[in-house]
């Protein structure tokens, strides 16, 4: 049976599966709010600035020394003023879980002993200070610990318990709330995301889709490490092969990372060169996840034969507003053949593999990437973020790669070259300024030369293709424009680059 593809679209696009944090610093512990006992299960309330934590063991928690966990609270605006202990606190443990939409309630974990047994429970704080069990229903844990999380638009909660619908100790499980305002049963994320092992201080991104969380059952640098994982669909059980987060995983504990869109940082626990058993940290980030927001998609359906077919979403959207956007594609195929998709679609009568795509949009710098047809899965939603062409807008070329030392190119670099061609002569008004960038390891005087090396090597190639050399100008500035740090490989990386800047459209 003869393969088909099939492209149809509709009129606009919506969020992110695809999404990323870029770090721009190395941690640091906020040492306004650390103690020389163990701070723990972050939840920061970015709308008003105000950061909850738990503190273990600490002489001034309700039960003392022997308290294993009390939530304190500190607040940002008020430069990070000394954390106080919350008035619900009792002997027994607790952890911040969040605040609901709109922010009447503030959730936590709260967890206590009896008869030799471990019980949890979540717990709804009301704004006149009230508190109350929240109901959900077959809600059962049996470790010392419980931790969790709210999704940022409330509709999400994220647990992880100990019982007997897990795969190991410590599982990770969501909660959803229905339309009556009621919390369903807890369901396990499956075994990708759990191990035999621990899995705690689960955090969903904005996009709802990429989940954060800790683990020492999946291998790391120490003990707990964080990891992160995208959901690939609407069961929840699958899940994408969890990825370590290298900037900030070291030889010890980390735990309970936190970020927003609008933060600058992102927050988390270690126990590296901590003062107790657990410090505070933060560290610079940019976020480019896309917030969650109500599906019209453009999708792909792919029949497999005359009477079976499913589908693959793809969603456009402007990379800095993050508004849907019209587009269309261009698929690049095995054989040479170059066939193009318009909002009506097309039928593509070939058998499915690696085809390279690319995603266009009017008044847009375009993407290009490859996939194999024959291993994506479908009914997933993949997210292609575009740069808007508009003046002082500066697009980084993340595939074009120089030979270490030299300004010649490494093979495949001039396929993104070709998307600056191609948007420089559709555009013919467009000019462009390049910028080379190195990091800071050897002569610095040498690195200002290569990269400005690197940036005529850029130009001949496009005035190579007819590209007028009058519409472009660059300048090499070696290690002196850093985005990231410098004192490890990890960030090190993200300061050799080159990008252009566009100074004039019309």
């Amino acid at each position: 049976m003869q393969k088909h593809l099939i492209l149809i679209f509709s009129l606009f696009l919506s969020f992110s599966t695809q999404a990323q944090l870029q770090f721009y610093s190395d941690p640091e512990p906020l040492d306004s709010l650390n103690s020389n006992k163990g701070e723990n299960y972050i939840f920061f309330d970015f709308d008003n600035s105000v950061f909850y934590f738990t503190r273990e063991r600490h002489p001034q928690n309700v039960g003392g020394f022997q308290d294993v966990g009390d939530i304190w609270s500190s607040n940002l605006r008020a430069d990070w003023n000394t954390p106080v202990n919350m008035d619900f606190n009792d002997k027994n443990f607790a952890s911040p879980i969040g605040k609901t939409s709109g922010g009447q309630y503030f959730l936590y974990n709260y967890v206590w002993f009896e008869k030799g047994l471990y019980y949890g429970k979540v717990m709804a704080q009301k704004a006149d200070g009230s508190v109350q069990d929240l109901e959900i229903p077959y809600l059962k844990n049996k470790s010392p610990l419980q931790t969790g999380s709210l999704s940022f638009d409330g509709r999400y909660l994220f647990l992880s318990l100990e019982n007997n619908l897990g795969y190991g100790v410590d599982d990770l499980f969501v909660c959803f709330l229905n339309e009556d305002g009621q919390w369903s049963a807890p369901r396990n994320l499956g075994i990708t995301i759990n191990s035999k092992f621990q899995e705690i201080s689960p955090f969903l991104a904005p996009d709802n889709k990429t989940l954060y969380y800790a683990s020492n059952g999946q291998g790391g640098a120490g003990s707990f490490d964080i990891f992160y994982s995208t959901r690939l669909d609407d069961t929840w059980q699958n899940w994408s092969t969890p990825q370590n987060l290298e900037a900030v995983n070291t030889s010890g504990s980390e735990t309970s990372f936190v970020f927003s869109n609008a933060s600058e940082y992102a927050y988390f626990v270690s126990t590296q060169n901590s003062d107790g058993y657990g410090d505070i940290k933060r560290i610079k980030i940019q976020s480019d996840y896309e917030e969650a927001q109500p599906d019209t998609t453009q999708q792909v359906v792919f029949e497999m034969d005359e009477s079976d077919s499913e589908s693959i979403n793809f969603q456009l959207v402007d990379k800095k507003s993050g508004e849907k956007l019209n587009g269309s594609l261009i698929i690049f195929g095995e054989s040479p053949d170059v066939r193009k998709v318009d909002e009506m679609g097309i039928l593509l009568e070939k058998d499915l593999g690696q085809v390279s795509v690319e995603f266009k949009a009017d008044g847009y710098f375009s993407y290009k990437s490859s996939f194999n047809l024959d291993t994506m899965l479908m009914d997933q939603e993949y997210l292609i973020s575009l740069d808007p062409i508009q003046e002082g807008n500066v697009i980084t070329l993340s595939n074009v790669l120089f030979h270490r030392g030299t300004a010649n190119f490494i093979e495949g670099s001039e396929e993104e070259l070709d998307l600056v061609v191609e948007m420089m002569s559709e555009n013919p008004n467009v000019k462009i300024f390049l910028k080379g960038h190195t990091d800071n390891v050897g002569n610095a005087m040498l690195n200002v030369e290569l990269s400005q090396e690197r940036v005529y090597s850029v130009t001949d190639y496009l005035v190579s293709k007819g590209i007028d050399s009058s519409r472009i100008d660059g300048e090499g500035y070696g290690g002196e424009q850093p985005v990231a740090s410098n004192s490890n490989e990890s960030t090190r990386k993200l300061n050799r680059r080159v990008e252009f800047e566009i100074v004039k459209v019309n």
